[in-house]
């Protein structure tokens, strides 16, 4: 029976879980590759042309240059000037000073500009550099411009080349070029701006969406211009190949080592291709996550379904098991369980009959019991009526009338006997009885006159009572247990006179009490053991001082409600009690109840 619960709830639970798993998994993965695939071609294309305008933006940095000296025939005439003369006058040192601050700003200023030159045939081998102002090739570390200039053909007004050049004979590397020529004067005349190809691909690599993603630039020779360096992908020449060959803005592209997701964007202007490349294999990341995922969420179904499964099998059995000895328990006319157990399924429900139709049985039988009970307590009440507050009233004010008798007149004696029938009358009344707190502080007025006869000249009363706290009502004798406990524990012991202070405050929701000498005070042990004896959930019959009066507000207004307790040797006692407003109303937003 136990194998057959288990493989039932198994197969229950496991079933429908799997195949939602699986389904969930196979479309997320399907979805999200088709989702990354369409994304990467729409935000491969932004990128490149954004890598295009970037580019050619920085290319464009000799168009003002070539305006000025392509078309000012001044200029040139300048420049030829100072090129062949080997002593400048002082016009063209002027304007030799203007050449070379108007060629040294770009390159000052443009962190990816790395020098221009300004070439003018001349029998001298003289140019105009921004770095060193008036050069000649034999002293100047790159001439390899010059040779480039000399053998293309005059026909060709604008070029690009790659090229390499060492400023320093200490180097070990030399360093990587771009150097873009204009012609002036054609043919008589070059501009050359070389441009430090590590500013842009450090551009190009900060645009880049993927990790795996390489950007690179070709020229009109698809020779690799620019690269991030993401990766060496065009070494696969079968891949270099198909890009170069393609038209296609979009393409993917199998190879030996991997499939490529290829994006191509052509310039018009200079004839360069900006392409992207992406590993098939980086956009497969976030669907074998998910796979991985959907892998472990199936291996944790089956551990729960397993472990669910023999739980339910062994709760199954062991409730019927329970319906067994339940059944015995009957037959055999034992004792059953003493509480109606809840039901959630159809052995609860079994059990739950069961235990029910027994429990009713027994109830008859608590019930005559209870009727026994009460007729005992009927009884005893009985007895105890027999000294009732009205005999106890009616002997206080015939010993009240006896003492003006002997008197003759009325003394301290019937005053006091008169105060002690109010606190009687006030005590033995409905102890449930809610009252009002004028109706409590008048019945304390009697304690307190009752004590003043008693302790002459010790101690005075202060009384701090807000206005419109009058008609509140709360449980009786709340003062009157802290007053003594003033009196006895703090104010007898003192030689000095002393004061108490009753205060009832009203805030927001409740009412602040308070009942404060400066008697003799309780020093920090005292103070933490009654904090302690406050604090425990015990019986509080036996103490009607400060513990029974906590005792009974935390069991009419909550635990939340309570005394607290603050003492000092020598200078007295305060006992703060917290006691709810019924039906108080809570402020508005602006303070107003």
């Amino acid at each position: 029976m136990k194998t057959k619960f288990f493989y039932k709830h198994l197969i229950t639970f496991m079933l429908p879980l799997l195949f939602a798993l699986i389904l969930m998994g196979a479309l997320t993965v399907g979805v999200t590759q088709t989702y990354i695939k369409s994304n990467l071609n729409n935000s491969s294309q932004n990128l490149l042309r954004q890598t295009k305008e970037n580019v050619e933006l920085i290319l464009g940095e000799s168009d003002p240059m070539s305006l000025v000296y392509g078309n000012s025939s001044k200029v040139l005439q300048a420049v030829g000037s100072i090129l062949r003369n080997r002593s400048l006058n002082p016009e063209e040192l002027i304007a030799f000073d203007i050449i070379d601050s108007f060629m040294s700003a770009p390159a000052d200023a443009r962190p990816y500009i790395d020098s221009f030159y300004l070439y003018l045939s001349n029998g001298n081998g003289r140019f105009l550099s921004s770095k060193d102002g008036l050069s000649t090739f034999t002293n100047f570390y790159d001439t390899g411009w010059y040779n480039s200039y000399l053998h293309k053909a005059s026909d060709v007004s604008q070029w690009i080349e790659t090229r390499e050049v060492t400023p320093y004979s200490f180097e070990d590397s030399p360093k990587r070029i771009i150097s873009i020529f204009r012609r002036i004067d054609a043919p008589n005349g070059v501009l050359v701006l070389n441009i430090k190809p590590d500013y842009i691909e450090q551009q190009m690599k900060a645009l880049s969406t993927m990790k795996e993603q390489s950007v690179l630039v070709m020229d009109s020779d698809n020779r690799v211009v620019f690269s991030d360096g993401t990766g060496d992908y065009l070494g696969d020449a079968a891949l270099r190949r198909t890009i170069v060959d393609s038209a296609q803005p979009s393409l993917t592209v199998a190879t030996d080592q991997d499939s490529y997701v290829v994006s191509k964007l052509h310039s018009d202007r200079y004839g360069w291709n900006y392409i992207s490349i992406v590993p098939q294999s980086a956009l497969y990341q976030v669907p074998v996550l998910i796979i991985k995922l959907t892998v472990a969420l199936l291996v944790l179904s089956v551990v729960i379904g397993f472990t669910f499964a023999l739980t339910m099998t062994r709760r199954n059995y062991r409730q019927i098991s329970g319906i067994i000895r339940i059944i015995q328990l009957a037959e055999n006319e034992r004792p059953l369980p003493s509480t109606v157990p809840r039901y959630t399924d159809e052995y609860g429900l079994i059990v739950h009959k069961i235990v029910k139709t027994f429990l009713e049985q027994s109830y008859l039988k608590v019930q005559l019991s209870e009727r026994r009970y009460k007729l005992q307590a009927a009884q005893m009440i009985a007895l105890q009526s027999q000294i009732n507050p009205h005999f106890l009233f009616n002997t206080l004010e015939t010993l009240n009338w006896e003492t003006i008798a002997l008197t003759g007149r009325p003394n301290q004696a019937n005053s006091i006997i008169d105060h002690l029938s109010q606190i009687l009358r006030y005590s033995l009344t409905d102890p449930q009885e809610t009252v009002t707190i004028d109706t409590e502080l008048e019945n304390l007025s009697h304690y307190i006159e009752i004590q003043k006869f008693r302790y002459e000249d010790k101690f005075d009363i202060m009384w701090e009572i807000d206005p419109d706290v009058g008609d509140f009502r709360v449980m009786k004798l709340l003062f009157q247990p802290l007053v003594e406990n003033s009196i006895y524990h703090g104010i007898k012991e003192k030689e000095a006179f002393c004061r108490i202070k009753i205060k009832v405050r009203r805030e927001v929701n409740h009412l602040e009490m308070a009942v404060i000498d400066n008697g003799v005070g309780m020093d920090e042990e005292k103070l933490a053991m009654l904090r302690r004896r406050l604090a425990m959930d015990e019986d509080a019959v036996s103490r009607i001082g400060l513990t029974n009066t906590n005792k009974r507000i935390g069991l009419v207004y909550g635990d939340e409600y309570g005394i607290r307790i603050n003492s000092k040797k020598g200078l007295g006692t305060a006992v703060y009690m917290k006691v709810p407003i019924p039906n108080a109303k809570l402020p508005d937003a602006n303070g107003r109840l």
